[in-house]
């Protein structure tokens, strides 16, 4: 895409535009905002000292400047920026207004490396002039980043210190190659941020490979800020400047050639990454041409009965929602989110306290058309998570959604107050997709994490990767444990309490279930094959996880029924308080060849053993809810519509939410229900 870059001089906003450039984007112009006073101030979104090169970085990447004065004024601090006039954000937001005028571009170039504060602010204002923010730098890790700027050559030099380990007179003006060492030490010594994060140091870009020129420095003198004999701050002030040209004389294309620079599969494929090695030789030849199952073949006119929805709530103010379905009209999205609207408002919940959203659609080519209307709905800073996938849903009934919502009880007192944080990433990086629609990758409450589904995107570009079945399932796992860890640092896939793991072939879940369980066990898993998954994804992980799951215990359990040709599998995990517990389980016939009928007893009896269990070991004076997935395969010709009224007359002996989804298939052939519950007091 055409990218106007962000410019402050340093190091990072130089080599996110580098970044952009090797992942195929083209720099059409760049942008900066400078103080009004034209000294150094003390912006909590800009760097200004080294404003006096910025010119002169247009000139030697031969691109035009739009510049604007700032006040550096932070009228709103929030971690949600409100519009608000006379902030620096709003400065922002006109130059990027007033440069659309000019020139076209679709995406801005940021170097955020660990801002959440200015990446949320340079968010609002892309979001609100329909622009893309690439912030390739995004949650890297800070010595690798350095070490590949350099080795990249980025010629830059420290204009400005402000940290026990650096000092003015003996740090200021040495290029970031002579530091690279006394960084690497500073940080093992005091905790600097190796990149200058936390403020530590600020920079000034001399030269790199997309300059056609080079800036020397020929006149500067020493600014002491602070004498403070700990942490003293100083800064370089640029006298004067001048442009070098650089020969011989080479095209952008030789310029870079040779350069260790990766593109957005590099980040992915890189042997040094945290997810596991994705190999040539480990390539799953069949997965690439293994065919999709069409639900049409099993779709069959049984009833047009619908389940009716049911909602509970507990008393630490969780709300569940099962069964929103929208009816077949010219807006089924619009009558499913009219109907959990009037859910939550009855216990006093509105659409912004919504957590999760799990959402079942009949054509996955409908979905564009259905998100603009979900838009509308969840139209509001940091929404809630979300899944979708397509199954075979009658065509009278397009579209089935299921909710979790929190909000902080009126009568109930907390020390700590249990919070709400949600992770919404909207800017491009190479870390972790960015969010393709209007949900955000995590929230957390108190000790729980609700994640969106994840499936096998390549970050810095949100293509799939290629490859098959094994690239896919292994990036999305790497997907879910950075989300995990950007939540919080000492998160990671062991975390996970409970997945739902949606494949698009029965073929493919040993393959994935044996891809988990290499790294790692910890969690209760079912997998199920759907008809189709976002941007035609071969598999999704949609999971959620609790901060300690370690302490969790886990049971394996099960009983046959009906004269042994049914077999009932639970797996069950539950906290120390047992306040909140999981279960999958799954019915299964044992017998293929002898003939049985799965009736409504069947069904109830695994019904009832599933809810014996969950609620197993619960001795707390709060009544808990029950929530149930209850997946049931079209491939077995089930007819779920005659259990809906037994769940309607259930509902009023427990407190039970609940969501009938058919699939194409549970997680094998003889596989007839599969339960996905919780216990949530």
């Amino acid at each position: 895409m055409k990218v106007l870059a962000l410019i402050s001089g340093g190091k990072d906003s130089t080599y996110n535009m580098m970044q952009c450039v090797v992942a195929g984007h083209d720099i059409v112009g760049l942008a900066n905002l400078f103080p009004i006073s034209k000294n150094e101030l003390d912006s909590y979104m800009y760097q200004s000292v080294g404003f006096e090169a910025i010119d002169l970085i247009a000139s030697a990447m031969d691109l035009p400047i739009f510049r604007k004065e700032t006040m550096g004024k932070s009228s709103q601090q929030g971690k949600i920026y409100v519009e608000t006039k006379d902030d620096e954000v709003e400065d922002l937001f006109d130059l990027l207004n007033n440069a659309k005028q000019k020139v076209y571009f679709e995406g801005v170039s940021v170097g955020a490396i660990l801002s959440d504060y200015q990446r949320v602010r340079v968010e609002n204002v892309c979001n609100r002039l329909g622009l893309v923010s690439l912030a390739y730098l995004w949650q890297r890790n800070q010595k690798e980043l350095l070490d590949e700027m350099i080795n990249c050559e980025v010629d830059a030099i420290l204009i400005k210190v402000a940290s026990l380990g650096l000092e003015p007179k003996k740090h200021l003006g040495r290029s970031l190659s002579s530091m690279q060492s006394h960084l690497h030490s500073m940080h093992d010594k005091y905790g600097l941020h190796i990149c200058g994060e936390g403020g530590e140091y600020e920079t000034l870009t001399l030269d790199c490979p997309l300059f056609k020129s080079r800036i020397v420095i020929m006149e500067s003198e020493l600014v002491i800020h602070s004498d403070d004999p700990i942490a003293p701050v100083g800064y370089l002030k640029l006298n004067k400047l001048q442009l070098e040209r650089k020969l011989p004389i080479l095209n952008l294309h030789e310029r870079l050639q040779g350069l260790p620079l990766k593109d957005c599969d590099g980040y992915v494929t890189d042997q040094g990454e945290d997810c596991q090695d994705l190999n040539n030789d480990e390539l799953d030849s069949y997965s690439l041409r293994e065919p999709t199952i069409k639900f049409e073949d099993y779709v069959v006119d049984k009833s047009l009965a619908k389940q009716n929805y049911s909602v509970q709530v507990t008393s630490s103010g969780w709300l569940w929602i099962g069964g929103i379905t929208g009816d077949k009209s010219d807006n089924p999205m619009a009558a499913a989110m009219t109907n959990l609207s009037s859910c939550l408002s009855s216990y006093n919940h509105n659409l912004s306290d919504v957590c999760s959203i799990s959402m079942y659609i009949n054509n996955m080519k409908a979905f564009e058309e259905m998100n603009k209307y979900y838009v509308s709905y969840f139209n509001f800073p940091n929404p809630p998570t979300r899944a979708c996938v397509e199954v075979p849903l009658h065509g009278e009934c397009p579209l089935i959604l299921e909710a979790i919502s929190w909000k902080v009880p009126e009568d109930v007192f907390c020390d700590p107050p249990v919070e709400r944080h949600t992770m919404h990433v909207q800017s491009w990086s190479h870390w972790a997709p960015a969010n393709i629609g209007p949900y955000s990758q995590a929230v957390k409450i108190g000790e729980l994490i609700y994640l969106a589904g994840q499936i096998g995107l390549i970050p810095g570009n949100l293509q799939l990767v290629e490859g098959g079945i094994t690239y896919q399932c292994r990036l999305a796992l790497r997907n879910v444990e950075r989300l995990l860890k950007a939540v919080d640092t000492n998160l990671n896939l062991r975390n996970v309490v409970q997945g739902i793991c949606y494949v698009r072939n029965i073929s493919s879940i040993n393959q994935v279930r044996k891809l988990w369980e290499e790294s790692t066990n910890n969690a209760i898993v079912d997998y199920v094959v759907v008809s189709d998954l976002p941007k035609s994804a071969l598999v999704e992980w949609h999971v959620w996880a609790h901060r300690f799951n370690h302490l969790f215990e886990y049971e394996e359990t099960g009983r046959i029924i009906d004269d042994k040709n049914w077999s009932i599998s639970i797996f069950r995990r539950w906290n120390h308080e047992n306040n909140i517990a999981a279960i999958v389980c799954h019915l299964e016939k044992t017998d293929i060849v002898q003939e049985s009928i799965f009736d409504k007893d069947i069904f109830i009896e695994c019904l009832n053993y599933t809810l014996q269990k969950l609620k197993q070991g619960h001795q707390s004076n709060c009544v808990p809810v029950l929530s149930l997935k209850i997946f049931y395969p079209m491939s077995k010709n089930v007819d779920a519509s005659e259990y809906f009224t037994y769940f309607d007359d259930l509902k009023n002996e427990v407190f039970l939410t609940y969501t009938f989804v058919p699939v194409l298939h549970c997680k094998n052939q003889n596989t007839y229900l599969s339960i996905c519950g919780t216990r949530t007091e």
